[in-house]
């Protein structure tokens, strides 16, 4: 389904997907609801990809499919990983289903008949979340597997991982504690890649509400800044309170610009992954009944950061689709795609977050804003300009006109409630061929060649002689025979 969806998604200018869990799992996902078994995928078995059928998102080979699709079109691919625990037949207790060389080796398992209470970093780290057997992760066996299982996903062509459940796996500076997990599997996985395919991937970690517990908030920075050396962490409390703030029309708090966690610590903008809601808002109902138009309003404000990531979900129709449906819901929609736009020609660009008169708006650089009306849809926007340089501008949802000048910004915003005012610049030349690839390995293969804002363009056939072609010319490519492979 992502696959089928990759075209759609490039256009929309998401530059990555995030995909399920896609590990073997305890029980089948085959014609099931996503209410009723969203959780199944967070219960592996296995440290690898699925091979069998059971995961309704798809097996191994699709995956891989899924993966040179995506990177035709430039869109890189996070995989949820989940390395902190395993499936359960039942609160703490170890399903049949685990693998027999992990699970009936005790010194894979930290005390799998106690929760934690989110007293400590010990009780967090040590003890199990939500009754899921916990494994040991200083454990070098359970090293070795997770480097084997991320391995395997790098050669199936992902880019990067979101790792479930990050702040239950321990740091190397925790007291009593203390492991090299996060340094032994990343340094090892980004090695891998590295030399393998010339790439260094990209991670986050779930940490919620900060990674200290109620009695060690005093270390909770400490703690955060081991976890960012090496990672990304998501910024739950401040994604969900700006959603929360749109939905109600509070303006004020809808541009809030901090980061901070409960537990008083922040990571850097740059660290930070933003939301406008996740697959557990949505599941636990805290997000589900907010609309897609809060959603969207919520995406203008935290996917148009300088420097934080922004993860759009992609909502299923509704609770009772079955798992595995991939639909264009709002992620789909002309404001997502503007506030993309925006984002990607605004990098390097700084930020200045406002808000006035109903109005949320981040300014980027001197030349574009994002405007949100938090308490309604279309109406005439008169705020003030902290940043933006006199000029005239267009809103790329509505095609309103949009002027700044004596220090105010002006114009009408359109019925979504979201304005996205900047001058595009003219997008420079490229080509492209289908298929998506350089290399070929086949005797002949018909080619199309295509290029976009260029008048004509030229192709060469093994580092020979450039001959021009016009846009959408069909090539029926020579080769030439070496040493038992065909190289186009």
């Amino acid at each position: 389904g992502i696959k089928n969806n990759m075209q759609k998604i490039a256009e929309q200018g998401f530059t990555a997907i995030q995909t399920s869990p896609i590990q073997t799992i305890k029980e089948t996902t085959q014609n099931r609801t996503m209410s009723g078994s969203w959780w199944v995928y967070y219960q592996p078995s296995t440290f690898n990809i699925e091979t069998n059928g059971q995961n309704a998102c798809g097996t191994k080979a699709e995956f891989e499919a899924m993966c040179e699709e995506a990177h035709k079109y430039g869109v890189k691919v996070i995989v949820d990983a989940v390395l902190n625990h395993m499936a359960n037949d039942g609160d703490n207790t170890i399903s049949r289903t685990v693998i027999p060389d992990i699970r009936d080796d005790s010194s894979c398992w930290h005390d799998v008949s106690r929760n934690s209470w989110y007293e400590s970093r010990w009780d967090i780290t040590q003890f199990c979340m939500g009754g899921l057997p916990d494994l040991n992760t200083s454990n070098t066996k359970v090293q070795n597997y997770a480097k084997s299982f991320l391995k395997e996903c790098i050669d199936a062509g992902a880019d990067g991982f979101r790792f479930d459940g990050t702040k239950h796996i321990e740091t190397s500076i925790d007291s009593g504690c203390a492991s090299n997990f996060w340094n032994n599997v990343l340094g090892a996985t980004t090695s891998y890649a590295q030399s393998s395919r010339g790439i260094t991937p990209y991670y986050y970690g779930e940490i919620l509400d900060g990674p200290a517990g109620s009695n060690d908030k005093n270390n909770a920075q400490n703690i955060l800044n081991n976890y960012t050396s090496m990672m990304s962490v998501t910024s739950n409390n401040v994604s969900d309170d700006i959603r929360n703030q749109v939905n109600g029309g509070n303006a004020q708090g809808a541009a809030r610009s901090d980061l901070t966690y409960s537990d008083g610590s922040a990571p850097a903008p740059s660290k930070a992954v933003l939301w406008n809601e996740s697959h557990d808002t949505y599941a636990n109902g805290s997000s589900s009944g907010q609309s897609d138009t809060t959603l969207k309003k919520t995406w203008a404000l935290v996917g148009s950061r300088a420097e934080s990531c922004g993860l759009y979900l992609a909502r299923p129709r509704s609770a009772s689709d079955q798992i595995g449906t991939a639909s264009v819901t709002a992620w789909g929609d002309k404001e997502v795609q503007a506030v993309n736009q925006f984002k990607n020609s605004f990098i390097g660009k700084t930020e200045y977050l406002s808000s006035e008169n109903g109005y949320a708006y981040n300014e980027r650089g001197t030349e574009g804003v994002v405007i949100v009306n938090c308490s309604g849809t279309s109406g005439n926007v008169n705020i003030t300009a902290k940043k933006m340089a006199a000029g005239t501008y267009t809103d790329q949802i509505s095609g309103n006109t949009f002027t700044v000048s004596n220090g105010r910004i002006s114009g009408n915003i359109g019925s979504t409630g979201i304005a996205v005012v900047y001058n595009p610049k003219p997008a420079g030349p490229s080509a492209s061929v289908t298929p998506g690839s350089k290399t070929y390995k086949t005797d002949t293969l018909e080619l199309t060649l295509s290029y976009k804002n260029a008048t004509s363009g030229q192709y060469s056939i093994d580092g020979g002689a450039y001959q021009n072609f016009t846009d959408n010319h069909n090539r029926l490519g020579s080769c030439l025979r070496h040493d038992h492979y065909n190289k186009c």
